[in-house]
């Protein structure tokens, strides 16, 4: 059954996702400590005042659009085909992911973010997204592995793998060990975040039970 909102409240929710969509975007592109509330507001399209309607402050926004990036992620997974790898699916969403970023752009201080040794330090945006990421990972894992994550350890250290591999691909393409940035090119930014999927496979593909 259908249940029908009245407009105000559709407008309320609209409102909402587009500020949390907004908060994702600049959170990743600019980094959490420069990304201000007017920043979010303004690309969402909306005034500042109505970003504190629904969220009370930073970390309250940074919260929730963590979490919904990370049920975005989860969402894919669970719909992914029948028999398609943990593995695949994660090479899937960082192929989207890398290309609507790269669409985007990053800001300069994002670049510096990604070259400092301590790139997630102070960005809480970031550690919930990645914390959602190695529990999602971790799950289907487990399952192509055949363990019990409570008991066996590999699903999770392999998962740990994959989520901050994508981030040292990301500092990589950054110039940390490269001195060069490549962050505007698509195609080299996407060729070192499914590089590290595809590492990562080949060590531990043998272990996805069929």
């Amino acid at each position: 059954m259908t249940i029908a909102y009245p407009k105000r409240t559709l407008k309320k929710n609209k409102n909402r996702e587009e500020l949390i969509e907004a908060a994702n975007q600049l959170f990743s592109t600019k980094g959490y400590r420069n990304a201000k509330l007017e920043d979010v507001a303004e690309k969402a399209g909306l005034h500042v005042q109505t970003l504190y309607k629904h969220f009370k402050s930073k970390d309250d926004l940074a919260i929730q659009a963590a979490l919904n990036g990370v049920n975005h992620v989860r969402s894919r997974f669970e719909n992914a085909p029948a028999g398609q790898s943990a593995f695949q699916s994660w090479r899937e969403f960082i192929h989207d992911s890398v290309s609507n970023l790269t669409t985007i752009g990053f800001s300069e201080n994002k670049r510096q973010q990604l070259k400092s040794a301590a790139s997630m330090m102070n960005d809480n945006y970031l550690l919930i997204v990645y914390s959602g990421f190695e529990d999602i990972l971790t799950e289907y894992l487990a399952r192509d592995f055949q363990m019990d994550p409570k008991q066996d350890r590999l699903p999770r250290l392999v998962a740990c793998m994959l989520w901050s591999g994508n981030e040292a691909a990301m500092k990589r393409c950054a110039g940390l060990d490269t001195d060069e940035d490549r962050l505007d090119d698509e195609a080299v930014t996407l060729a070192e975040g499914l590089a590290v999927v595809d590492e990562v496979e080949k060590v531990f593909q043998t272990y996805i039970k069929t």
